[in-house]
């Protein structure tokens, strides 16, 4: 029997209920014969489909003898205060081929795969998922020397950039007990800030590389698209998702970044550009190397638009205007740079990730060649009422929000893709003139955790002000680096004080030049002192 028929296999039932269903969506209704001839089509159909379902995934193999798991358990509220840990486990490599982060402790997001360890995503609308494979950048740490020492807490289903959504309970900053650690990478925030590791990585859909590090102190970057391989990590939508370091030096963060950066030939994310593992730039080095020559006579804009916005935090703005007279003393040529289209960044940003994210959430991503996880969409679709009960209000408000924009707007999805080229062509065109651009990572401080009562607008009014200035290189591209830059005052408590951060914007593949301009800051000033 061909799998290409029209005649249903044995065993394939479906019914003109089923099709009526589904034309129902459409408005249609059936002429003459035609519910009966395409319930048939659509039993035929089903041919294929079943005899996929039921072959072997092909997925890629760790070696678990050389890269051996041992000593995992979910923590105990005794050994996990600020539910920063999700799984603890020991991994490392018996015989790496390099020493880049030997000996270096290490924690990972849990929306990243680790074959053998449960992965949890911050959510309990499923459980018991275990990964089959490793992604690239764990292999990758393994190969360095680095150990890894387990999963950090990541919020709902990934989607919050304040911490107070994960399933295990909300992630403090390490700062101020009971304020926001920020999100998504919440956990591996807190745990790099407490030092309870040396390095972390986070993935970040918007900003949650860089929100986290903001709120907690710590240097994260979200690299040029494409530059880390985005390989076995859970995503949201393709056009957004990048992984990266999260620790608490620039130097540290340049190590890690190149320890995981390079052509993984499995990401369809990377793009003409990405550099093959033996093109890597030693970041490290090179920061080592240009120490004494700093950033004289550098090119920096401080940009207009990313001090504009009427809920600009009066504490962040001083605290950033203070860092940037750091690197005019330093000898940077810094000047002021204006790009209006980045006021409506994140709208076009929104459209992208709102339509793109409920289609990757719920297992309708298409058009890909990469390493696919139907591991994880077994057990998490479909999505029913019951699931969605167990949803955050931020990961409720994405789904309704997603399915009803693609009701209302089912053009959107794809103007916006456009519109993120001609946004990304616009900082391009700026930087021409600077050699990075710079402006508060955040601009507003770490807010209070709220309630457990407390209404859906209010919870979702915790995570305002902190993508402004994030999201539109989700949308675009460009490397960006976050740097803490001091503390400020609480706006909830003037007594209290959060850290603030500057971030650091720079050409396509140019990640030295945001690193070697990070570098310079932190080896002028002690940041937590400024």
């Amino acid at each position: 029997m061909s799998l290409l028929s029209v005649t249903p296999a044995e065993g394939i039932i479906v019914t003109e209920d089923d099709l009526s269903a589904i034309a129902k969506k459409y408005g249609y209704e059936f002429k003459d014969n035609e519910k009966a001839e395409f319930t048939t089509l659509l039993a035929a159909t089903c041919n294929a489909m079943q005899f996929v379902s039921e072959m072997d995934d092909y997925q890629p193999e760790p070696d678990f003898t050389m890269t051996p798991r041992e000593n995992i358990y979910f923590p105990t509220k005794e050994d996990n205060l600020d539910n920063a840990w999700a799984y603890r486990f020991d991994l490392w490599h018996k015989s790496p081929p390099s020493t880049l982060l030997k000996d270096k402790t290490v924690c990972i997001k849990d929306n990243i795969c680790v074959a053998g360890v449960p992965c949890l995503i911050g959510t309990d609308v499923m459980s018991g998922w275990i990964p089959k494979t490793d992604a690239t950048i764990v292999t990758r740490i393994l190969d360095a020397g680095g150990v890894i020492k387990g999963k950090a807490v990541c919020e709902n289903l990934s989607t919050s950039a304040a911490s107070f959504t994960a399933a295990t309970g909300p992630v403090d900053n390490p700062y101020a007990r009971g304020y926001s650690a920020g999100g998504s990478s919440s956990g591996t925030a807190n745990l790099v800030a407490k030092g309870e590791v040396d390095l972390g990585i986070g993935a970040d859909q918007g900003g949650s590389i860089r929100i986290p590090a903001s709120l907690c102190g710590l240097v994260g970057f979200k690299a040029t698209s494409g530059l880390v391989p985005y390989t076995g990590c859970v995503s949201s939508e393709a056009t957004i998702d990048y992984v990266g370091p999260i620790t608490r030096t620039v130097m540290d963060n340049a190590m890690l970044l190149e320890a995981i950066a390079g052509v993984d030939g499995l990401d369809d994310r990377q793009r003409a550009g990405t550099p093959f593992l033996d093109q890597v730039p030693r970041y490290s080095q090179i920061l080592l190397d240009t120490k004494d020559s700093g950033i004289k006579g550098l090119r920096i804009g401080v940009l207009k638009e990313g001090l504009s916005s009427k809920i600009m935090d009066a504490g962040v703005e001083s605290k950033f205007r203070a860092a940037v007279k750091v690197l005019e003393d330093l000898g940077a040529a810094v000047r002021e740079a204006s790009i209006p289209m980045h006021d409506i960044a994140p709208a076009i940003f929104g459209a992208t990730s709102k339509q793109g994210g409920v289609m990757g959430r719920t297992g309708r991503a298409s058009g890909r060649r990469q390493v696919m996880l139907p591991d994880l969409y077994e057990k998490m679709l479909p999505t029913t009422a019951e699931s969605i009960e167990k949803m955050s209000v931020v990961s409720k408000n994405a789904l309704f929000a997603g399915e009803f924009c693609w009701q209302k707007f089912p053009h959107v999805y794809a103007k916006s893709i456009n519109l993120c080229r001609k946004l990304t062509e616009t900082y391009d065109e700026a930087l021409k003139n600077f050699d990075v651009l710079i402006m508060p990572t955040t601009i507003t401080p770490a807010d209070p955790l709220p309630l457990p009562t407390d209404s859906a607008v209010t919870k979702m009014s915790k995570t305002i002000g902190k993508l402004d200035n994030t999201c539109p290189f989700n949308a675009t591209g460009h490397p960006a680096l976050a740097i803490p830059i001091g503390f400020v005052p609480s706006k909830a408590d003037a007594s209290i004080k959060v850290p603030a951060s500057m971030q650091i914007v720079g050409k396509h593949w140019n990640e030295v030049t945001c690193l070697k301009v990070g570098f310079a800051w932190e080896n002028a000033v002690a940041w937590k002192e400024f």
